[in-house]
């Protein structure tokens, strides 16, 4: 049987909104072409795990693997997949490093109608949409023999009682009109000082600045619990910095704010 491999990044809300909406992806061509989606995940967290078992499991991964130290090396050697999805992250980007097939090259996801004749071997995922699966069931996982040898990030302890619900703040690199402004209100977004950017320690940051500028990279010193959605306006091109971001949103920021509203988005702002 055909295999896919995705690479489920840790975060406190479960898993990285890339890694889901490369999963929901990987779901799609599983299911068109008969193949079986493995997500990978590295150590050990113990009854931390539920919550990337639980995740992985709705956006349709069919097995779950906690790996060791290797990676996922072992599983490509084993089952030669037909692709690779990371989230393009820094952590994403470094499990791919010593994978075969590559160059990796980069998709940025904003439609799940894309083609997947052109995907690469190796592709990580830009998340620029929510994930499309909901799915009931809850898959069991498996342990590599050495996944208790990786070093898990200190926020693992915490997870269950200092990652609660945040504000939502927005910041903007230019001028926002009163309309693109009062519509961030109605969402419940504050306006955000510039040295906010270096306290951005939970909740949902809206980000908006053209596509040339980037983001900042102190922001990718933030909070383990603190979210980064980016605006970089209509027609953007790839931006070395979008490692930091948790979702890249395209199209004019009023077009763009105003998917925001729908209640399908709600938990991810929360």
């Amino acid at each position: 049987m055909a295999h896919i491999l995705v690479y489920a990044q840790r975060t406190p809300q479960g898993i990285h909104p890339a890694s889901a909406a490369a999963l929901c992806l990987a779901r799609d061509i599983a299911s068109d072409r008969g193949a079986t989606v493995t997500a990978v995940c590295p150590g050990d967290a113990g009854r931390a795990d539920q919550f990337v078992i639980g995740s992985v499991s709705r956006y349709g991964a069919d097995l779950l693997t906690f790996c060791g130290p290797a990676g996922m090396k072992p599983l490509q050697d084993r089952l030669r997949p037909l692709v690779i999805f990371t989230p393009h992250t820094e952590e994403g980007l470094a499990a791919a490093e010593d994978l075969a097939g590559g160059p990796l090259e980069t998709t940025w996801l904003q439609d799940p109608a894309i083609e997947w004749d052109n995907l690469a071997a190796l592709t990580s995922i830009i998340a620029g949409t929510l994930p499309w699966y909901e799915l009931p069931t809850i898959i069991d996982a498996e342990y590599d023999n050495e996944a208790s040898l990786v070093e898990l990030p200190n926020w693992i302890s915490r997870i269950d009682t200092q990652f609660g619900r945040g504000g939502l703040r927005y910041f903007a690199g230019h001028d926002l009109d009163a309309s693109t402004k009062a519509s961030l209100s109605s969402l419940g977004a504050r306006p955000a000082p510039p040295e906010y950017l270096e306290q951005h320690d939970s909740g949902t940051l809206l980000w908006f600045s053209n596509a040339s500028s980037g983001l900042p990279a102190v922001l990718g010193s933030r909070g383990p619990g603190a979210r980064l959605m980016y605006f970089p306006g209509a027609d953007a091109t790839q931006h070395p910095s979008w490692v930091l971001a948790d979702w890249v949103l395209d199209g004019a920021w009023p077009e763009a704010i105003k998917q925001l509203h729908s209640d399908l988005w709600k938990p991810a702002l929360a």
